[in-house]
């Protein structure tokens, strides 16, 4: 490589770096810039609306639709539910971890109707760990289906890959008794799912089976043994 192609590459290399720099400080600028404010104070601060706020709640079970373009969902104080809740506007990818009960971190703008248009939208689901003894395995679940329909089971089984999907729809995730997927169950889950929950993931999940094989599950834990 010639003297001049040397310079011309670390001329590019340093704006590289320069635009990355300007990237990362507009981000924290404007992240910055956000007001931490309760449920309680966007609610009734009439002051607050056009400002850009970050706020922190829970996600009302049954206040969101799966797929609907805005994705619109409602949070509330954990600790005061009596604080009323806070209708917030997204448009953007719902993240994984969103969910019935899931803890979200909003920041954005307050619009005139008291809602929030989101600009940013992070979701917490801490992981849940669970011993796997007793649990019963998916083959066993699904062979005796006709004994276990309405009754609260625990099943421990690996999370087939690729079969994770997004928030609200019908069938989270399916588990079988082996990572290759065969013999699969259908798993239900209104729920946020933790990072730890992938394909592979050796999981025990709480429920019920429905008539036509669906399980209704209520929680997620991830097997004790992989940790």
């Amino acid at each position: 490589m010639n003297k001049r192609a040397k310079q011309r590459l670390i001329g590019v290399t340093i704006l590289i770096f320069v635009a990355i720099g300007a990237l990362i400080g507009f981000t924290r600028l404007g992240n910055a810039t956000a007001t931490p404010v309760s449920i309680e104070d966007v609610l009734t601060d009439g002051s607050l609306v056009g400002k850009q706020i970050e706020v922190t709640g829970q996600v009302v079970a049954g206040s969101w639709v799966s797929g609907a373009k805005p994705f619109v969902f409602e949070i509330e104080d954990s600790e005061d539910e009596g604080s009323g809740r806070l209708r917030v506007v997204w448009n953007d990818v719902v993240p994984g971890s969103f969910g019935d009960g899931t803890t979200a971190t909003v920041t954005g703008t307050i619009s005139e109707d008291g809602s929030v248009e989101a600009k940013y939208l992070v979701t917490k689901c801490p992981s849940k760990y669970e011993s796997a003894t007793g649990a019963l395995t998916v083959n066993d679940t699904i062979n005796r289906s006709d004994q276990y329909v309405g009754v609260t089971l625990k099943v421990t089984g690996f999370v087939v890959d690729g079969s994770i999907r997004e928030p609200g729809e019908p069938v989270r995730f399916q588990i079988a008794d082996s990572a290759d997927g065969s013999t699969a169950l259908d798993v239900a889950f209104g729920g946020g799912l933790s990072d730890e929950v992938t394909g592979g993931a050796k999981v025990i999940i709480t429920g019920s089976l429905e008539a036509d094989g669906t399980f209704q599950c209520s929680e997620v834990a991830i097997d004790t043994a992989a940790r």
